[in-house]
């Protein structure tokens, strides 16, 4: 009997899997209990499912064929001799002028149908933007700072102020340092 995620890696491939391709499953189930995913809980399923889909959609190489009956004459080769061939064949057969007229007419340049006119963006800036409306915002934001400033500090003081009140008040435990010698000076 197949675990809860394993039939959900089966399900999502859609066939009776192979050896390695049981062996991968099996893999990647161990690797998700090893990051901490309980795979054999039915809650899982869920997040599990998507996992064995991408994986059962990954390319897998096809499997061995029989070798051809003739070997090509580029198999006889040794690969000095075929990498020189092509090295001499292929710029030979490239012409630089059709292949830029082929990507050209593949990929046009972008052309823009809407451009903006920076000067007509400009005028209306200035129009909108009045001395009176730029001395007006500067005012309000200075106000704001002012403000804030403002707020921020009453708002430490009300805060701190059980603190200030407790350091300003004598206390018994406290010794009078500072008056001790002064006392002692007027008795001289």
């Amino acid at each position: 009997m197949a675990l809860n995620a394993e039939q959900i890696f089966l399900d999502a491939l859609g066939r009776e899997p192979t050896a390695d391709e049981l062996q991968d499953i099996r893999l990647n189930l161990w690797m998700l209990t090893r990051a901490g995913f309980a795979v054999d809980d039915p809650s899982n399923a869920p997040l599990i499912a998507p996992w064995a889909w991408m994986w059962a959609r990954l390319p897998r190489p096809d499997p061995p064929r029989a070798a051809p009956a003739a070997p090509s004459p580029a198999a006889t080769e040794p690969p000095q001799a075929v990498t020189e061939t092509i090295a001499q064949e292929v710029p030979a057969k490239l012409d630089p002028g059709a292949l830029a007229a082929a990507i050209a007419e593949r990929f046009p340049p972008l052309i823009v149908q809407h451009r903006i006119d920076g000067s007509a963006l400009t005028r209306t800036l200035r129009e909108s933007f009045t001395l009176l409306w730029v001395w007006l915002a500067a005012f309000a934001i200075g106000l704001a700072g002012v403000l804030g400033w403002h707020y921020g500090a009453l708002h430490e003081r009300a805060a701190l102020a059980p603190r200030i009140v407790q350091q300003t008040a004598p206390s018994r435990h406290r010794p009078r340092v500072i008056e001790a010698p002064a006392r002692a000076r007027h008795r001289r």
